[in-house]
């Protein structure tokens, strides 16, 4: 167990993915595979996408197989995880930083890697996303969109690291990691039956013509604009500025959560004074309209941010976290309604703020998209839950959603507020009440009492896997992915926290030696190990009979990892 994330080589990513593919017909423990069996198509930043749908920047587009996981499941529009100049331990992220356990807090922020390293994970998942589309039959290899996410403030996005990543994200061919997945496709054409070296050649190296801004809570509205004009004169680039949802104000807001059953969440009205007011925003967006149309670029608005609240029962380390999912939705339609009144169509808006099967078709209609959501994804079926997102949206009619209908979401508006399905049930009140805080309950024992797959369903960087050993399934965490970020432990029945808890498969003795989780690696026919106290390196034969019998079924249950 150790918050570092390890990165994949793209050989193992494709030899995990094809591999898992012929053994089990799933990818990434994705089992919902979305084919594409229409023909609509809806143009985008000079592109023919097959689906508005996607995650958003955060913990599901951090790491390539994360983006594998999402399109596999259905989604086409992949908003990278936000880069800044800081990264790594300057980031200051507690652990643990995700709790979803209805509506969703978080008190993570961009991505965890540099520039560079977020750069090798953005080219990997796209030369993935390019061979296995066409040799599996997914969709069109062109049918899908990649759109970064840079942050936070002018100076930091003119720096020479950030700099560098908008340049590789236009072409990154000037990038050695391209290099590397290419000569890999090149080496290991042969073992595709629809990829040849032609096609490999082919495969384009602009990995995005758009952009999504982030700045941070209380950035003035001048440096906002100054931004959003450098990267649309100076960039080149089509851009979505993600909005806040103070705009609102502070009285609209409490009103719609407390109609929502949201109403224990407490947030400042400093917060308010402090951000981008909403008199401020309509000039600055008036101009900046006008300033994507001087140069052919689409200026659009992202709506919206997370919401920051406080801290009042440890559901995190901190004193404030930032809010997200179901308490969102009816704030962020209230800024839509709020936008499209005063814009009409001549705003286009993209969306994430608590969009479900029930709903987002309805959004997609009012002409809002792309569609990506975060929330839903760390809930549930996980990575799964694309595959009936993408089936609501791809069953309506494109042509209708070109525009924006600020009428539909007038419309729109008013059924969320009054259909109880978007609001909080009794039954989550009572969980909440029962249990307020992030689960902080342990376990000795390995086994679970019902191997339910919660954690590996809800892991965003698919850190946990199911074994058979003596016909008892149990879980098997993987180190090499995994951040702490504690979502498996917020959806674990028995409780405990599987991430510290569970035997632990970790990638070499250095990650072993890092962490204090019971576990194993493997080197050969050897095995390091910690077990019930003991460590030592041995034969796998020569394990330690229980231990012995999970190292067994993981290597053949789960090869990928360790071929």
């Amino acid at each position: 167990m150790s918050d570092i994330m390890y990165p994949v080589s793209f050989g193992k990513l494709m030899n995990h993915i094809m591999t898992e593919y012929k053994m089990y017909n799933r990818i990434y423990n994705v089992n919902k595979i979305h084919r594409i069996n229409h023909e609509q198509r809806l143009p985008m930043f000079g592109k023919s996408i097959e689906n508005p749908v996607g995650p958003a920047a955060g913990p599901n587009t951090q790491l390539a197989q994360n983006i594998v996981a999402s399109y596999v499941a259905g989604a086409r529009c992949i908003e990278l995880k936000t880069v800044q100049i800081m990264y790594g331990e300057e980031l200051g992220i507690p652990r643990p930083c995700i709790y979803s356990v209805d509506e969703a807090y978080n008190v993570e922020w961009s991505s965890e890697y540099s520039c560079d390293e977020a750069a090798d994970e953005y080219i990997k998942a796209w030369f993935a996303l390019k061979l296995i589309s066409k040799e599996l039959g997914l969709g069109d290899p062109d049918g899908f969109l990649f759109i970064m996410s840079v942050g936070y403030n002018l100076a930091g996005i003119k720096s020479p690291m950030v700099d560098k990543f908008i340049n590789t994200m236009r072409s990154a061919s000037q990038s050695p990691m391209w290099d590397t997945c290419k000569q890999w496709c090149l080496d290991h054409v042969d073992e595709f039956e629809h990829i040849d070296v032609d096609y490999i050649n082919s495969i384009s190296d602009e990995l995005c013509q758009a952009i999504t801004l982030s700045t941070m809570h209380g950035c003035p509205a001048e440096e906002i604009e100054s931004i959003c004009s450098y990267l649309i004169s100076e960039k080149g680039l089509h851009l979505y500025l993600k909005c806040n949802p103070t705009l609102l104000g502070p009285k609209r807001i409490r009103e719609l959560l407390d109609n929502a059953g949201f109403e224990y969440i407490d947030f400042e009205d400093h917060q308010f004074e402090v951000d981008l007011q909403f008199d401020k925003a309509v000039p600055m967006l008036e101009r900046l309209i006008a300033l994507g149309e001087k140069h052919n670029k689409i200026f659009g608005v992202k709506l919206t941010n997370t919401f920051p609240v406080q801290i009042h029962n440890n559901e995190l380390p901190g004193e404030q976290m930032y809010m997200s999912g179901k308490s969102l939705l009816p704030v962020t339609i209230g800024v839509a309604e709020l936008l499209s009144a005063q814009f009409g169509e001549r705003l286009p808006m993209s969306y994430s703020g608590g969009a479900v099967k029930q709903n987002i078709k309805a959004i997609f209609d009012c002409g809002i998209w792309p569609v990506t959501v975060c929330t839903i994804l760390l809930q549930g079926e996980g990575y799964n839950t694309f595959k009936g997102l993408a089936d609501e949206v791809e069953s309506t009619d494109y042509n209708a959603a070109l525009k924006v209908h600020k009428d539909l979401i007038a419309k729109l508006a008013k059924d969320i507020s009054e259909n109880k399905i978007f609001k909080k049930s009794d039954a989550m009140k009572k969980k909440r009440e029962a249990m307020p805080s992030f689960p902080g309950t342990r376990s000795s024992d390995y086994h679970c009492r019902v191997t339910c797959g919660s954690c590996v369903r809800v892991c965003p960087n698919r850190c946990n896997e199911v074994v058979t050993v003596n016909d008892a399934k149990l879980i098997v965490h993987v180190d090499q992915s995994c951040n702490e970020c504690g979502n498996c432990a917020c959806h674990c029945v028995e409780p405990c926290q599987p991430y510290k808890d569970r035997i632990t498969f970790f990638h070499n003795a250095e990650a072993l030696a890092d962490s204090t989780n019971d576990g194993f690696y493997i080197t050969g026919t050897s095995c390091g190990y910690r077990f019930k106290g003991e460590e030592a390196v041995c034969d796998i034969d020569a394990l330690p009979e229980e231990l012995k019998g999970v190292v067994h079924a993981f290597c053949k249950e789960h090869v990928y990892y360790v071929s």
